[in-house]
């Protein structure tokens, strides 16, 4: 009965891109911080909440309703008929909702993760997929370490639907190629007393092909579910933030993330290494894109380091070749976009 509610609530609460690139303030990152620890908070009253809140942030405290916001939208989903309703009609569809996921992916990992305990199949994956996709679309940016937590945890969540898709079509085959032995024992069997030979050829030719829909379909079936994955991905590439105040550990953030999309390639949740060189030139452009707008602001021992990276390290952000020989690398795109942004905010660093 839940598993079945769960699955129309998902279906009819589908709703509704504008990229729009800001440094978060001292306030959104206090949200940012609450928001990951809120679930582990939950025991403690409102009050307690808010001082604590405010304690954190030196210049900007939060008020009273953004510190509630915050609680209300890190909230657990209760996974019966009433709480998913609630999820939808409360949290979902609230208007100020685009403006804290791209710091909590944490509602999309529990749906998916109710979804295997309930037995769930891979329809019920890519509905979750599209259901927290239009959000994204609606959502101004999303935060890169917010985003790098939640690629940690995905694979572990969308790998049993396509392991699940994958048992279940070898379970299909076995009674499709039973009833179609039967079948044609039971027309042709004077036909195979008289002609054995005759008969086993056609009988493995139509076993043949439908052995080859069967398998075409299947295949179809699952790669949809892991492009419905990558264009979710992308988006979110897309609209990634940092923080010019993490200043180094946005680099590390920036690595992490491809180390994240290598693993999900390494449990088969991308397509292929296509999938992997498209995540990490996203990654790279949006980077690029922060560190012309944050340029002024980044210290001198960023960019040194940074460009120490790329020209002594192997990393796994710039080690995939490109796709024809003449086009310029990952590693080269950052280190000009590097050095162009050092010159211009730093002229009287020596010159790498």
């Amino acid at each position: 009965m839940i598993k079945c509610n769960v699955f129309v609530f998902i279906a009819f609460f589908f709703t509704y891109t504008t990229i729009v690139v800001t440094q978060p303030t001292s306030k959104v990152k206090v949200e940012k911080n609450k928001i990951a620890k809120t679930e582990k908070k939950e025991e403690k009253n409102k009050d307690d909440v808010i001082i604590e809140q405010q304690e954190q942030s030196n210049s900007s405290p939060l008020t009273r309703h953004e510190a509630d916001l915050v609680t209300y939208f890190c909230k657990p989903v209760e996974f019966t008929p009433e709480g998913i309703a609630y999820y939808f009609k409360y949290i979902y569809n609230h208007p100020e909702y685009i403006n804290y996921l791209p710091y909590n992916f944490s509602h999309m990992i529990q749906f998916l993760q109710y979804g295997i305990e309930s037995g769930q199949n891979e329809a019920y994956a890519a509905s979750v997929i599209k259901m927290f996709l239009q959000k994204v679309k609606a959502a101004p940016y999303i935060e890169a370490e917010s985003f790098v937590n939640f690629m940690a945890e995905f694979p572990k969540v969308i790998k049993p639907y396509l392991e699940k898709k994958q048992a279940d079509f070898l379970s299909e085959m076995q009674i499709v190629l039973k009833n179609k032995l039967s079948e044609m024992f039971a027309r042709y069997f004077n036909v195979f007393q008289k002609n054995p030979d005759t008969f086993m050829s056609s009988l493995a030719e139509q076993i043949a092909k439908q052995t080859s829909q069967s398998v075409t379909q299947q295949h179809i079936e699952v790669e949809q579910i892991k492009k419905d994955v990558q264009r979710f991905f992308e988006i979110c590439a897309n609209k990634l933030i940092w923080s010019s105040r993490d200043d180094i550990q946005t680099w590390y953030c920036c690595n992490r993330l491809a180390h994240e999309c290598q693993i999900c390639l390494e449990n088969s949740v991308l397509c292929d290494a296509n999938a992997l060189d498209d995540m990490c030139w996203s990654i790279i452009h949006r980077y690029c894109y922060f560190v012309d707008l944050s340029k002024d602001t980044l210290s001198k021992d960023f960019y040194a380091q940074v460009l120490h990276d790329l020209q002594t390290k192997p990393l796994l952000l710039t080690t995939l070749e490109e796709q024809e020989q003449l086009m310029i690398s990952k590693r080269d795109h950052l280190i000009c976009k590097l050095k162009t942004c050092r010159d211009i905010c730093c002229p009287v660093l020596t010159r790498a």
